[in-house]
Order: structure tokens, then sequence, then C-alpha cells
């Protein structure tokens, strides 16, 4: 019965995912769902190194800037195909990744997340101060769109991409928790010196899923680039981090749908209230905070975990009030 709910819920979301472009033609409506699709993929690699390794990050924006500008100058300066600029900005992601995962080694929670903090103000005041290559305050102009046969991508097509790449994320995420390397690192989570004593090499896993959650980053902000086409320090600030956070707390930290949960209710309600609330941009930052707040002291697994638990209730006593309508139908007769 709970896969049968399962199944019924994941292709009635899935079969709305893929129509949506069919059943709403506005542009804006297909922009802030690619933008929340980009969050998606930042936030699956958040719910990995936090709720799976247990690895605190609050600088996780600084990875979606490394990669966004990374491939915008491969391909802006360097004239490479935008394929190898993408490349080069995971692989460039997940190396800084690597070296910011050192800290972990010996800091906990509080302190490697003021680590991850200066980490990322680091990097926003790089973009901010290195103006001959990243272009400072003023931005960085004239990113090549991605093409299908020589046409810039629309935002319907780069919905697609985003949906394939997510797909191929989750199941990467999936083959990773239900593997050997996923039981090592809920083994971390729980005790990295139990998990030694287990002969478990906790040092490689706290660097393996700062690196993955670094790449999964990259790979965001590189697509962002090319499909906004320009940047600026704007959307790098420790506001932005602690936003991702939100985003994974708020989905479900142990969640494989987490990041998807997360990401779509953080993405589109700001932007509802925002048109629908004058001046509301000056409290998006509260509201969130507040949501945030609600779901630890309520809901404290997850709106994703508490959303399937309750539609499993309402399955089971639907199930059971049409069993129990067919038993009296029977005693009848």
């Amino acid at each position: 019965m709970r896969r049968n709910l399962k199944r019924i819920v994941y292709g009635a979301f899935f079969a709305l995912v893929l129509l949506l472009p069919l059943l709403s033609r506005n542009e804006y409506v297909l922009f802030v769902m690619n933008k929340a699709l980009l969050n998606i993929i930042v936030v699956s690699g958040l719910v990995f190194l936090t709720g799976f390794a247990g690895q605190i990050s609050l600088g996780q924006v600084g990875f979606v800037a490394i990669g966004a500008y990374t491939s915008a100058l491969v391909t802006t300066r360097l004239g490479m195909p935008i394929p190898i600029g993408i490349v080069a900005a995971i692989a460039l992601s997940a190396i800084v990744g690597l070296l910011v995962a050192i800290p972990s080694f010996k800091l906990k929670a509080f302190f490697l997340s003021l680590v991850t903090i200066a980490f990322g103000q680091i990097i926003y005041l790089l973009i901010v101060n290195l103006t001959a290559v990243t272009g400072g305050s003023q931005g960085l102009f004239n990113i090549p769109p991605m093409k299908l046969g020589g046409t810039p991508f629309t935002n319907t097509l780069y919905y697609y991409l985003f949906l394939v790449l997510i797909a191929l994320v989750g199941v990467l995420m999936y083959r990773l928790k239900y593997s050997y390397i996923g039981r090592q690192m809920f083994a971390v989570n729980d005790d990295d010196v139990a998990a030694e004593a287990c002969a478990i090499n906790s040092k490689k896993t706290k660097v393996f899923a700062f690196a993955l959650s670094a790449g999964l980053a990259g790979l965001s902000g590189a697509l962002t680039a090319h499909m906004v086409g320009f940047l600026t320090p704007d959307p790098f600030t420790f506001f932005d981090s602690a936003n991702f956070v939100a985003m994974a707390v708020v989905g479900g930290l142990r969640q494989l749908s987490g990041g998807i949960v997360g990401g779509l209710v953080l993405t589109w309600l700001p932007e509802l209230l925002r048109l629908n609330i004058s001046g509301f941009e000056n409290y998006y930052l509260l509201v969130n905070s507040v949501i945030v707040m609600l779901v630890i002291v309520f809901l404290p697994s997850g709106l994703g975990a508490s959303l399937f638990k309750g539609l499993s209730r309402l399955w089971r006593e639907k199930q059971g009030a049409v069993t129990l309508r067919n038993s009296r139908s029977k005693e009848g007769e």
C-alpha cells in the first residue's frame, strides 16, 4: 500500500513537472521555476553534506560563485565551448571543496560553520576586488547562452535540461545513500570516533562529501551564468548561503526529496508574496527565518517527510473505509 501511494504521488508530481511548460506559457513562471531547479541542485548537495555526512557549511554560495565565474571566464576570456566551461567549473569547485574540508578533520559544528562563513565571505570579497578578472561590482557581461543547433536556449529548453540534470543528481544521491559510502556517511554523522574504531576513514568520508556538494554547487553556478548572461557579486552574499541552508532544513536534511521540496518552497514562496504584498522584498529574510523555526519546532523531519506521512495516513484511512464498507455490504447479503 505504501509503495502504491509513493508511485501515485511521484507519478502525479512528475507528470505536472513535465507538463508545466505546456500548462503555462508565462516566461516569468518558467524563469522562476528554472531558478528553483538550480537551487535544488545546490540544496541536494547540501543535504548530502549536512544530512548524510553531518558536516555544516554556511558558505555554500562561495562554491556557486566559483562555478559561475569559472565557466563565464573560460567561455568569454578563453573562448572555450560552454561544456568545457561547465566541466572546469565543477572541477575547480570540487577542488576548493577538498581544501575547505580540511578544517573539518579537527573542528566540529559551531567552529566549522564559522570557517565556512569565512570562506564564503573571502570568495565574495575576491569577486568585488579582482575587478580586472571578475568585473568587480560592475559585473561580468556578455556570457554566452547555451545553444541548440546554433539557436540560443529558451526558458523551456533550460527547464528540461535542468530537469534531466536533477534526475541524474537524484539517481546519484539514491545510489550513494544506500551504498557502502552512504553507510560510512551516516556512521561518521552519528559518531566519527566510533566510525574510526570500525575502520572507517572519517577524513576521506568528509572530504568526499565536501567535494561532491561543492561540485554540485559549482554546476548550478555555471548553469546560472549561461542562463542569465551576466554576473554581479549581489547573489553571492552570506544571506544567500543562509537561504540554501534554510531550504535544506525546510525540505528535510535526511530525505532525498529534501532538496526538491525545500528548493521549490523557498524559491516560490518569496516570489508569490512579493507579487501580492507591496514592499515584501524588505522582509523576505524574516519570513524565511520564521518558516525555518516553525518547521524545526513542528516538523523536525522536514516538509518532505511530513508531507509523505500525511498522505500515507490519508491513504490508509481511505483504504480502511473502503474495506469496512465492503465487509458491511457482504454481511448484508
